[in-house]
């Protein structure tokens, strides 16, 4: 990270690097009581966390391994079996102080039995009492907390594939995770990772339909390059809908980003003015190098970003260590605006994120656009990710390579988000209040 994670100058030298050493010091010590793989990845976390940054992140290797190949996939583990006894179980329903208890999920898939269970590796179990997915059975073992304080705790959770989840769990009482498990006989448990919209994009698809004669919807739930065509198709197949409806309400609620090419479609039915884009940064190392170089196979990427993404490792090479600019700023200019829609709502939530953020960074220039909704994720500044397999563990280090030149204007949107012009809650229809407000 140090070598090769763009935001690190900023963040972790100067005046900033006692925190960044301090920090360091304390996951190093806390590193050598554990020896779990999971632990050890839920203690990376952590670690990364220091760098305030969404685009650093750990994930387990073959994570997106096909279901039917369970037993060699990367991170899993023999599944434990733990015995719960009608005595045990009665006494973890009557357990309302500390963390064991019984506890179930949000949408009730998992029910399980948190219990002292301490060994080398961990302090409790949480062990399957039932649960929806056919994978998982009574008595598995589910979870395994190893405690640090009095509410927080390493956590090595297991997916439906038995693959290792690492995170680090806090415990308030009532629930752990931010509400993810809540504590059985909990009167109002926390909403699930705060979501204000209460929507969840299906974001492998795009959505569209026509909601009266003033307003047409699209949903667009991820700009990831798998959904590329889908983007493209929807936009070609509804031009003519599009260049004669008064009312567009774009829903991006939930779309956590990819790359900008897939959003291109959109500006042209967007555009009043030209647009200014800042420019990008790049930090030349090797690692890096290679990881752009790894594009160069990728399917989904159109030929003509492939010579742009050969053009900037160009520039790379033989500068190693500096920020190298790929792009000064541009101003995007189409030749001619289109009438229709005039007038343009897009729904953002604390989910869009990244090249999503960008998107609305152009979008907001735009006359016709209305934001709506809550403050996004702001995560942009730093971006560009790019991969690095651990050598000794199986899993996958992500990382921002570039700096946007936002932050020397000090107009940097990570973490606080870009805020929407009409702001709407969870006790909301936003679609509809999204019509009501363009038909007006």
């Amino acid at each position: 990270m140090e070598k090769n994670y763009a935001g690190f100058r900023d963040k972790a030298t100067g005046d900033k690097r006692f925190s960044f050493d301090s920090a360091t010091a304390d996951i190093a010590t806390r590193a050598a009581t554990v020896n779990k793989p999971g632990f050890c990845a839920a203690l990376m976390k952590e670690w990364l966390d220091f760098f305030r940054d969404g685009h650093n992140y750990i994930t387990a290797a073959k994570a997106n391994a096909d279901p039917p190949a369970l037993a060699s996939t990367a991170g899993a583990e023999p599944v434990e079996v733990i015995r719960l006894t009608p005595q045990t179980m009665s006494l973890l329903r009557a357990r309302r102080k500390g963390v064991e208890g019984i506890y179930h999920t949000s949408d009730s898939t998992y029910t399980i039995a948190i219990i002292q269970s301490k060994t080398a590796d961990r302090d409790y179990a949480g062990v399957i009492v039932t649960s929806k997915a056919p994978t998982w059975r009574r008595g598995q073992v589910k979870l395994a907390l190893k405690r640090f304080d009095a509410t927080h705790f390493l956590a090595c959770g297991y997916l439906r594939d038995h693959s290792i989840d690492p995170e680090i769990f806090t415990f308030d009482g009532e629930s752990i995770s931010d509400g993810f498990w809540i504590r059985d006989g909990t009167a109002s448990p926390k909403p699930v990772h705060g979501r204000s919209s209460g929507f969840q994009q299906q974001w492998q698809t795009v959505q569209a339909r026509r909601l009266s004669a003033q307003t047409y919807y699209i949903g667009i739930g991820t700009f990831d390059e798998s959904n590329t065509w889908r983007v493209d198709s929807l936009f070609h197949a509804d031009s003519a809908i599009l260049a004669s409806v008064p009312n567009l309400i774009l829903d991006l609620r939930g779309n956590g980003g990819g790359s900008d090419f897939v959003y291109s479609p959109l500006r042209a039915w967007l555009y009043t003015v030209p647009v200014i884009v800042a420019g990008v940064d790049v930090l030349a190392t090797e690692d890096n190098i290679r990881g752009w170089a790894a594009l160069l196979d990728a399917k989904d990427i159109p030929e003509e970003n492939k010579a742009t993404i050969q053009r900037i490792i160009g520039q790379m090479q033989g500068r190693p260590g500096r920020m190298v600019e790929i792009n000064d700023g541009d101003t995007i200019s189409l030749s001619g605006g289109r009438p229709f829609p005039q007038k343009i709502a897009v729904l953002i939530d604390e989910d869009c994120a990244s090249s999503t953020e960008q998107f609305l960074l152009e979008a907001m220039q735009s006359r016709k656009v209305t934001l709506m909704g809550q403050h996004t994720a702001g995560i942009l500044d730093y971006a560009n990710v790019r991969d690095e397999a651990l050598p000794c563990l199986p899993f996958i280090l992500h990382y921002a390579t570039t700096r946007s030149q936002r932050v020397d204007a000090g107009k940097g949107i990570d973490n606080v988000g870009l805020k929407p012009q009409v702001v709407l809650g969870a006790g909301q229809d936003w679609v509809e209040e999204a019509r009501r407000y363009l038909e007006k």
